[in-house]
Order: C-alpha cells, then structure tokens, then sequence
C-alpha cells in the first residue's frame, strides 16, 4: 500500500468484507445437514461428506490459492472468489439430488479457492507484527458478532423455505463482489514473491513450519465438531431445528463479546502458544463434558465453553501461522495451513458424521465425544512440543 490511510482503509473494508463472508456463510451452512438428514432424507454419513468435499475444494486447493495470491492482484482474485461462492449457493437452492449436492458444494469450495488465500494474504500484507494480534481478535469479534446474526436469519428464511435461506447467502457474497469491485484498493505486495517450485521447495526445507501445521491438522479433527456433531446433538436436545440458531447464537455472542478483551488479557501474561495451549485445553474439556449432557441449558453453557477456548486458541492460531512465514512465499505458506485445515476439518466432518450415525445404532452414545476430546488433547501436547523445540 502507498501510506498509512490506504492501509487503514484497506483494513476497515476487509473488516466489511468479513461481516457479510460471515453472515453468508453461517445462515446456511449449520441448516444443511438437518435439511437434507430430515427434510430430504440423507443419512448423516451421506451429508458429512458432500460437506467435506467442499472443504477439501476449497482448502484442498489452498496452495493453488496461495500461489495465485503471490503472483496476481489480491483484489481481483477475491472478486472472482465471492462470485463463484455467490453462484454455488444459488445452485444450492435447486439440489434436491445428491450428485447436485455434491456440484453445489464444490462451486462453493472453488469460490473459496479464489478469494480465501488472498483475502489472508491482504491482512497479512496491512498489517504488521505489533498490530497483527489485535487486528485478528478484532476480525474475530466481527465474526462474531456476524455469526450470532447469520445463524438466526438462515432459522428466520428456513420459515419460509429453505430455497430462500440460499438465495440470502448469496445476495451476502454479491455484496462482498461489490466491494472488491468498487470500493477495494489495490492491494500491493512490497516484497518480490518467490516463484511456485523455489517457494514448495522452501516450505518443504522448514521443519518448524511442518510440525506447526501436523499439530493444526490434529486440532481441526476435534475442533470441527462444532459445525457437524453439535449441530445434530442441540437437535436431540431441542428436537426441532430451532436449537441449531439458539446454539450458534450462544456461540457467537461469546466470541463477539470476549474476543478483543481476552485476546488482549491473554497476550499480557502469556505467550501466543502457552494461550493456544490453554484455548484448546478448554475446547477439551467442553467436548468431554457434552458426553453427559441432556438438558438444554446446560448444553449451551458448555457451547460457550467451547467458544471462549477458540476466542483464545483461534487468533493466536492465525498469528503464530503468519509470523513464522517467509514474506516472499505468504501466500503458499499460508495456503500449507490451510490444507491442514481441510485435511483436518474435512476428515473430521466425515468421522464426526459416521460416529454420530454409528452412536445411534450401537447405543454407545458418548463414544464420539471421547474419540474428540482426546484429539483435541492430542493437539495441545503437540503445541507445547512445538514451544519446547523453539526455546
């Protein structure tokens, strides 16, 4: 960027651009798997993974991402992006088969191709290492606070039909195709990019970054129950798919309310990763105590457990990944963990979907909840050896 107000103003548009990727993405994405379960008559297992093939598109197809975000104009990829997504959930509308499911939820992950690598890039690029903590809990108290509408208005449209929840996500990414178009600075790099096979070869050689990226891997197994296996379990509680907005509510507001007040505590007494440690010992704890969980109340308390664990684990996430980047290959290093998180993620779509369906037939109902949580403590032994071997 040329001086201090563009990037002031390239940040404050990506702030915008977050709200409406948010409120898009969470007013439909935690009602596909009750739509097409109950109302259209999938098994879980069948849904689970129509929704990991879409995170393996996108975040499987992360390197390809960075490596356009090293060489291309951020800007013009990030449009391309959000038009595509805005089209895959207009397909959605109309995928009452599950070959169109499947179309409908690789659109949506290519449109993610496009603009998430270089919409990290962008952040990466505007800020800096004394500002770039505070600035990610602030995007993640925008989220939050985007996360605790989108789920209510999708409950709100599924009213009147679930075709109208779909055509109100993508109104959210044709205004973010807006913003790109008309409103975004070009965004500019100052560093020379390396070329894609110097950059692999780069990345291959750095063992840290490596060990880094398993140990997120692992995390996102157990941390990507909270849009597969809770989804369905607030529905046993509830038995209407009402507790599905109730939930994400519960989560949103704890993410929006405590995100920058914790993020900030936190960076004042700990380190970024003894607070990642701490962060996913609480995503643990709250996994393990959903095993006992029947009354409604309750389940919400440990729902906002496990979000004050992601307010603490997520954004110093997000900065160790950055700082321990090459400049000259951010977008290809940051595309590597964004694989780890579309290996992780997706796997744990598809197992947290069997398990769910398997714990219904097998009458061992709390066997999933055990299976996550010792991932997720899996993890956090990983975090403290990965601390351990930079000291």
């Amino acid at each position: 960027m040329n001086n201090t107000t563009d990037q002031r103003r390239g940040l404050i548009i990506l702030l915008i651009f977050t709200f409406f990727m948010v409120i898009g993405f969470d007013m439909i994405m935690p009602l596909i798997i009750g739509h097409y379960v109950n109302d259209i008559g999938f098994t879980a297992t069948a849904v689970a993974l129509a929704l990991a093939i879409r995170q393996f598109s996108q975040q499987g197809l992360a390197l390809v991402g960075g490596a356009l975000a090293d060489r291309f104009q951020i800007r013009t990829l990030i449009g391309m992006g959000v038009f595509l997504r805005a089209i895959g959930f207009s397909a959605l509308a109309f995928a009452n088969s599950y070959g169109l499911l499947l179309i409908a939820m690789a659109l949506i992950g290519l449109g993610g191709v496009f603009f998430e690598m270089p919409y990290q890039a962008a952040i990466a690029v505007l800020t800096d290492e004394k500002n770039r903590s505070r600035y990610y809990s602030l995007n993640n108290t925008i989220t939050g606070i985007a996360g605790a509408i989108g789920p209510l208005l999708g409950v709100a449209l599924l009213r009147l039909d679930f075709k109208y929840v779909c055509f109100g996500a993508a109104l959210c990414f044709l205004m973010n195709f807006g913003l790109a178009c008309l409103i975004m600075p070009p965004i500019v790099r100052t560093e020379k990019s390396f070329a894609v096979i110097p950059a692999i070869k780069k990345i291959s050689k750095d063992r840290r970054y490596l060990l880094f990226v398993l140990t997120m891997m692992v995390f996102w197994l157990a941390a990507s129950q909270i849009d597969i296996t809770y989804p369905l379990r607030v529905e046993e509680i509830y038995g209407s798919t009402d507790g599905v907005g109730v939930m994400y509510m519960v989560y949103a507001v704890v993410m929006a309310v405590l995100q920058y007040l914790l993020v900030a505590l936190m960076s004042r007494k700990f380190s970024s990763r003894q607070s990642v440690v701490i962060g996913v010992f609480i995503i643990a704890a709250a996994l393990l105590l959903t095993a006992f969980v029947q009354n409604a109340v309750i389940f919400m308390i440990i729902v906002a457990l496990y979000a004050v664990g992601m307010v603490i684990a997520r954004p110093n996430q997000q900065n160790i990944a950055v700082s321990m980047a090459d400049s000259r290959a951010l977008g290809m290093y940051l595309g590597i963990n964004s694989v780890a998180f579309a290996i992780g993620k997706g796997v744990g779509t598809i197992i947290g979907g069997a398990s769910f369906d398997w714990a219904k037939e097998s009458g061992l109902s709390n066997i999933p909840w055990y299976l996550f949580c010792g991932l997720a403590l899996i993890s956090m032994l990983g975090f403290l050896f990965h601390r351990k071997q930079e000291n």
